[in-house]
This record gives structure tokens, sequence and C-alpha cells, in this order.
């Protein structure tokens, strides 16, 4: 963990504040919060905000400064830099509700909010779920055949646990329809980030799956619209995509 803070965490903080459900801005987020300290008191120091008790922790010095000076309390801290993970622990483990990110009664707001500690243990199992089998040694070195790839899928609730899932597909000049995948997320955003084709995918709220081919091919909703594809397009907006078709699978 580097000793010093990072602008990066307050800018990836930001991001994600502006657009909580965009998928990258949640990855840089999770990234910087294990990279970067917030400055936090020493030992656990609890503070009431709208009757939730939480822990106030701050991306940089400017707001700490504005903090303690209409705190009293806060003066009588000692201020040190500490991993995010760290402070989660003392609030869990302590029962206090979460971390309340640069605390401000005025100014500049777009960097405040409040984490609570479920949902902060959420966002980061929920990427790390994605990001773990992508990045392993063991999927770095697969045939492509056999990869977990990040793939964009949006999923529609039924009932009584029901579902349907749907892929959002490119199409070749002869009319053949197929689903993009992704082995990086610098090939994802390439993608994610375009307005033909990531924006509407955000708008219908689509996620982000890490599948192997065998998944994707045969999904577990009840209801999967593959039947219209041809198969899959691997990093379609890199210099050297690569088509799978599904007859190469059965």
């Amino acid at each position: 963990m580097p000793k010093q803070l990072s602008d990066e965490l307050d800018q990836s903080l930001r991001a994600f504040i502006e657009q909580p459900d965009h998928f990258l801005k949640g990855l840089q987020l999770m990234y910087a919060l294990h990279n970067y300290p917030v400055l936090a008191s020493s030992v656990p120091y609890i503070v009431d905000v709208s009757g939730e008790m939480v822990i106030p922790v701050f991306t940089n010095e400017k707001d700490l400064k504005a903090f303690k000076a209409e705190n009293e309390d806060a003066q009588k801290q000692t201020w040190v830099k500490r991993p995010t993970l760290k402070v989660l622990e003392d609030a869990v483990l302590n029962g206090i509700s979460g971390l309340a990110y640069n605390l401000k009664s005025k100014g500049d707001t777009g960097n405040s909010t409040l984490f609570r500690n479920n949902d902060m243990l959420q966002f980061m199992k929920n990427y790390t779920k994605i990001l773990n089998p992508l990045l392993s040694t063991e999927n770095q070195k697969a045939d492509l055949l056999e990869k977990v790839y990040l793939v964009p899928a949006i999923i529609n609730l039924l009932d009584e646990g029901r579902y349907t899932q749907t892929f959002p597909t490119l199409a070749d000049p002869h009319g053949n329809r197929f689903i993009p995948i992704f082995t990086n997320v610098a090939s994802l955003a390439k993608w994610y980030e375009n307005q033909e084709f990531g924006t509407p995918f955000r708008m219908e709220q689509g996620t982000i799956l890490a599948w192997n081919l065998d998944e994707i091919y045969h999904p577990p909703a009840e209801e999967s619209e593959i039947d219209d594809t041809t198969g899959v397009v691997v990093n379609p907006f890199d210099e050297q995509q690569v088509l799978i078709e599904w007859s190469n699978l059965d």
C-alpha cells in the first residue's frame, strides 16, 4: 500500500458517485481503494450522520482540514494514512454502520458519500468475483476455447427467481450476428464507452459477467437469445479480433 495520498482515489470516487452503475468507474474505484490510503483517525472515531454512526475518512488534506475546522472533537484525533480495508474492518468489528467519505456541510460535495459496510463489501465482492477468474494465471495461459471472458449481458428478472437473458450483438457484412466478448478490461472499455454500442447497453442496465464459452452457449437462464447468433467475436474493437462460431463448440 503506497504511503502517499493520490488524486486518483479522489477522482475515481467522484466518477463513481456520478455514475454508480458504470462498470468501468466501479472498477477504477475498486483499484484505487486497494492501492491508495485514506486519511482516518488512528483509532475508531465515530460521528452521527442522519442517525447513522459512521467513521469519517478523507481522500485529501483539504477536506480533512475543513472538517476539523467545523468539528472540535475531530481536532483531538490523530489523523493518519490508512488502507480503506483496515478502516472498514474497524467499522465491522465495532458495529459501526459504515464509512463516510469527505464529510462536509458546504462547498464541493462531489466526493462526499456514505458507504455502508454491507454495500462496500458487496461492491468489492462483485468485482473480485469477475476479476479473479479473468486475471488468474491459468486463464492467462488458457486456449481461446477454454478462457474465461468478460461478457456483456442484459438480465431481466421475472417472478419466483426466474429470469431471461439477452446479449448485445455485432453483425458482419453477411448479416451474421456475433456476441462480443473480451479478454481484458482495456478491450472491453473500447466497446463499453462506444456511443453506438456501449451507451444503449448501459441505458438498459446491462451487466458484465465472467463466463467461459460453454456458459455463454448454454446459459442458465430459462430464456436466452443466442439462437439468432452465429457465435462470439473476441475483442471486436482490437486490431486482431477473433471469430468463434458455435459449430466449433459442438
